[in-house]
């Protein structure tokens, strides 16, 4: 009975090694499991941050089994996304070597390069000359460096970027940065995210052609130096680092194109009553976010001024001490508002919660007949910190009720902990 137990046991294992062999993964097609194989590639590309070198993808698909090593070294796309973590890397020769293999596996395909490296390096990394070989070759670059000798490149070793769609560019707090003149020539460079410090505008970048900008500035008054040449901008993004304003022309800037307009102020610098939004004119924003900025009457002269009031689906706001009144008077001007979020809602006493509900509920019917919309979301949130939401104490909690039956949700929170990554996960 022993012998037989463990002849048994060992019939159990066998069949249980050799079920991969009926798995439904070896009936799929080359160009099916390629494609798998660039969806886990791509995603764990983008995702990565901060973090060691690529040691998981694509390099372990190559060692499950013989089929899979031959279908990831033959697809050229998945070697197309280099990650270099400069910081965590073993040594120089094999992140050479490694990189090299990186490009001679990639073929023709268009390389997406991201570098990192937070701590300040006496002189480049060597692994720079692999991928500056290549440069015409690159179409997404993201560098992320803490000063100007780690990337001591100059235009004449770059060449032309012809291929170069993407730059994501950013720098330590304090960090000397020379603008690279090898940027203005990239004929199809349209989305720029750069993140530096002590840069004075303009840069050498081929403003005319973005579509997409993310940018630190000093002020307002530095952003007028940059507007006009946003002729065909999408979407822009900006964050001020001081609240200086200076004298703004009113009305002097027209972004046609524009869709997507979010302004930041860095720290809690007084707002002033100039603001970037008198002198911008923008008819067809859909998306708009002002963060310390810019005054409720300010917001109110640009829309109406731009005529956007029926494009406007998404609309944030911070300022101190936000009244009930000044909400309603903001959500009366844009009747199209599919996501409205007021980031310090001052009346958050549970008498005066209920009655902006009601109004809000009142004229959210009214304006629901002709809206692009079925649906509306508002997030009220308390910079005082000690409200509750209304529904969460029991005060008119039909009001809540009848509201959200009829498409409006209403939220009334105290300020988060990390209101920033609120606002980057909901209006991101």
């Amino acid at each position: 009975m022993a012998l037989c137990s463990s002849y048994h046991a060992t019939l159990l294992r066998s069949i249980v090694a050799h079920k991969s062999i009926l798995s439904s993964t070896r009936r799929l097609p080359n160009e099916l499991l390629a494609e798998i194989f660039t969806v886990v590639v791509r995603d764990e590309f983008y995702r990565r941050s901060n973090s060691g070198p690529m040691s998981e993808y694509p390099w372990v698909l190559t060692r499950v089994c013989r089929r899979w090593r031959a279908v990831a070294v033959g697809t050229h796309s998945l070697w197309s996304w280099v990650f270099l973590d400069l910081d965590v890397m073993p040594g120089v020769g094999g992140v050479v070597s490694r990189t090299k293999l990186f490009c001679e596996r990639s073929g023709n395909s268009p390389l997406e390069i991201k570098i990192e490296q937070r701590r300040e390096k006496p002189k480049r990394h060597d692994v720079f000359n692999v991928v500056l070989a290549h440069a015409e070759r690159w179409q997404y670059l993201s560098l992320s460096l803490p000063g100007e000798s780690v990337l001591a490149i100059n235009s004449d070793m770059l060449g032309r970027l012809d291929a170069l769609t993407t730059l994501r560019i950013r720098t330590a707090v304090g960090t000397r940065f020379e603008p690279i003149d090898s940027f203005t020539t990239a004929p199809n460079l349209t989305a720029v995210c750069l993140w530096t410090y002590n840069v004075t505008p303009p840069f050498p970048l081929p403003w005319k052609q973005l579509t997409c900008l993310s940018t630190t500035l000093a002020s307002n008054k530095e952003a007028l130096s940059i507007l006009p040449q946003l002729s065909h901008i999408v979407e822009l993004r900006l964050v001020f680092r001081d609240s200086a304003v200076g004298v703004l022309p009113p009305n002097s800037i027209t972004l046609v194109c524009l869709r997507s307009l979010e302004m930041r102020q860095h720290g809690l610098n007084h707002v002033t009553s100039s603001s970037l939004l008198d002198c911008l004119t923008c008819p067809i924003l859909e998306h708009l976010m002002t963060e310390r900025t810019a005054l409720v009457d300010t917001v109110l002269r640009f829309i109406a001024r731009s005529g956007c009031s029926r494009t406007l689906n998404s609309f944030y706001f911070l300022l101190r001490s936000m009244s009930a009144e000044k909400v309603l008077a903001l959500v009366h001007e844009m009747p199209c508002l599919s996501t409205l979020q007021i980031g310090d809602f001052q009346d958050g006493t549970a008498s005066k919660s209920s009655c902006i509900v009601r109004a809000l509920h009142s004229h959210w019917l009214t304006v629901r007949r002709n809206s692009r919309t079925s649906r509306l979301v508002v997030r009220l949130v308390d910079h005082a910190g000690w409200c509750l939401p209304v529904y969460d104490v029991g005060v008119d909690a039909d009001a809540f009720s009848t509201a959200k039956n009829d498409g409006l949700s209403i939220e009334i929170s105290a300020w988060p902990k990390s209101f920033t990554s609120v606002v980057d996960t909901k209006f991101q």
